[in-house]
């Protein structure tokens, strides 16, 4: 998408244009023509599922459709409010009105926000940016957050619950310990395995990274262990 912020009244032309009804809502066919025509960078917004996430963004009342004052609340004069808009999206995929959003209902806009990225097998799964987020262990993320970690914006957070959300981040199972084969799927994930690296050399990276913090040698680490291991200095 351009870079080059609309004015006003390019947004108020627009909108005109594509209203084609005069009913003072757009469609989502209307929205479509209003949005290209705003930022007129030839690229799109890409597949149906993609522009009603946006759209999303944009409905405030919820009517499926955007008035102009609505489309004015987010872009407004020379800038795009991408924080409101992604609020007001994520407060539209959150199905059951709980405040909170569940994989199944962050799923969506993941993959819009994701869209045009190259395609990576190995890339962070829905349940990586779960773990990052959901700073209670609740399995759900609530609109904050969301907010917190696609707006770049940190919450202080007690250095307990700061560790308990980095514990969920290996912790992929949810099953209280960190197996080595989570440890190595989270540096693969992190790029922190280069792609020239055997298998032996996978074993030897994780089995460092374990040296000395498997206390009872289960193979695993537990949520005490690994704290110990955090907490080394480096």
């Amino acid at each position: 998408m351009a870079s080059d912020k609309p004015t006003k009244e390019a947004v108020e032309q627009a909108f005109a244009k594509a209203d084609k009804d005069e009913n003072g809502k757009l469609t989502l066919s209307e929205f479509k023509a209003c949005f290209e025509e705003v930022f007129n960078d030839g690229e799109g917004l890409g597949p149906d599922a993609i522009i009603n996430m946006m759209m999303s963004g944009f409905d405030a009342d919820g009517d499926n459709m955007v008035s102009l004052d609505e489309l004015l609340k987010v872009i407004g004069d020379k800038k795009i409010d991408e924080k409101l808009m992604f609020k007001t999206m994520i407060k539209g995929a959150d199905k059951d009105g709980n405040g909170f959003l569940s994989a199944a209902e962050f799923k969506p806009i993941l993959e819009a926000l994701m869209d045009g990225e190259d395609d990576d097998e190995d890339g962070p799964p829905i349940e990586f940016f779960m773990n990052m987020g959901d700073t209670n262990g609740d399995q759900k993320l609530s609109i904050q957050e969301l907010l917190n970690i696609f707006t770049g914006e940190v919450e202080e957070k007690d250095p307990k619950e700061e560790m308990k959300s980095m514990f969920r981040l290996y912790d992929t199972d949810a099953d209280g310990m960190i197996s080595k084969k989570e440890i190595l799927g989270f540096m693969k994930m992190m790029g922190m395995v280069d792609e020239d690296d055997t298998h032996a050399d996978m074993r030897m990276i994780v089995n460092m990274f374990m040296a000395g913090s498997d206390e009872d040698g289960d193979g695993k680490l537990n949520y005490e262990e690994f704290c110990k291991l955090m907490d080394k200095p480096e």
